[in-house]
């Protein structure tokens, strides 16, 4: 497994990618490399190469040990702005199968020689061109913000608050949330949220084990941390720890 971790999304590249009927805040896409996969919305079952689905859409997929990619996006996010006009009011689309072929022997091909931020930025870019979506990265000018960012990337402990964050800028939660959002193009909760999934994966693949890992991230428990590894990449703490890859990108400057 192949796990990428930006400020605003997790790409995920695996063969294990099961998940139980759940439903998330995210933006989420799934595509597949070399077979169909079947995911489950809305009392309805759909076999499909490639998908998008709306945030807060109930639904369960089922890889069956098919290499698949799943990007899941901060809904708050620029990059999320983009698949919510491709996605207009519908709950999820289908990709065509034509555009999901030429996107999945592009990811095939590429991927793997993604190693650091600069080529993994490339490499998100071609993406979101073959998707035909148009993605600008957001450029920061509140010198607050990006010493927010610091603060949180170089965190050692496990306490992660915006009201911590907000009394250490002398600002209130719903300001800073809102220079936040204005300067970044995502969510400080989503942000937050994501880095703590982050740094646990990240702890894991380091050698530590998965309760010290979820407790150093910020969760509440082990528990915690495996649910929501679970709800959100649709695999297990265990899974995660597996022949992993892990490379954190920063796409905020």
């Amino acid at each position: 497994m192949n796990l990428y971790g930006t400020e605003h999304h997790i790409l995920v590249h695996s063969n294990t990618i099961d998940a139980d009927l759940h439903k998330h805040s995210f933006i989420q896409v799934t595509i597949a490399l070399e077979s169909h996969f079947e995911i489950e919305m809305q009392g309805q079952t759909v076999c499909t190469e490639g998908i998008v689905l709306n945030s807060n859409v109930t639904h369960r997929l089922q890889g069956s040990g098919q290499p698949l990619v799943l990007l899941l996006i901060d809904s708050t996010s620029i990059m999320a702005a983009a698949f919510k006009r491709y996605l207009g009011q519908q709950a999820y689309v289908v990709f065509p199968p034509a555009n999901i072929e030429i996107i999945a022997q592009y990811i095939k091909t590429q991927l793997p020689f993604t190693q650091n931020t600069e080529s993994y930025l490339l490499f998100l870019e071609e993406l979101m061109r073959l998707f035909n979506l148009d993605y600008t990265q957001p450029v920061m000018k509140d010198a607050r913000i990006k010493e927010l960012i610091q603060w949180i990337k170089d965190c050692t402990d496990s306490y992660h608050s915006i009201r911590y964050y907000a009394k250490q800028l002398g600002l209130s939660n719903s300001r800073l949330s809102h220079l936040f959002k204005e300067n970044t193009g995502i969510s400080l909760s989503g942000y937050i949220l994501l880095h703590k999934l982050q740094k646990a994966s990240y702890l894991i693949f380091k050698g530590k084990s998965i309760t010290d890992a979820a407790m150093a991230a910020g969760f509440d428990t082990p528990s915690h941390f495996a649910n929501t590894s679970k709800r959100l990449l649709g695999m297990t703490a265990k899974d995660i720890r597996k022949d992993s890859v892990f490379l954190q990108v920063s796409s905020l400057h």
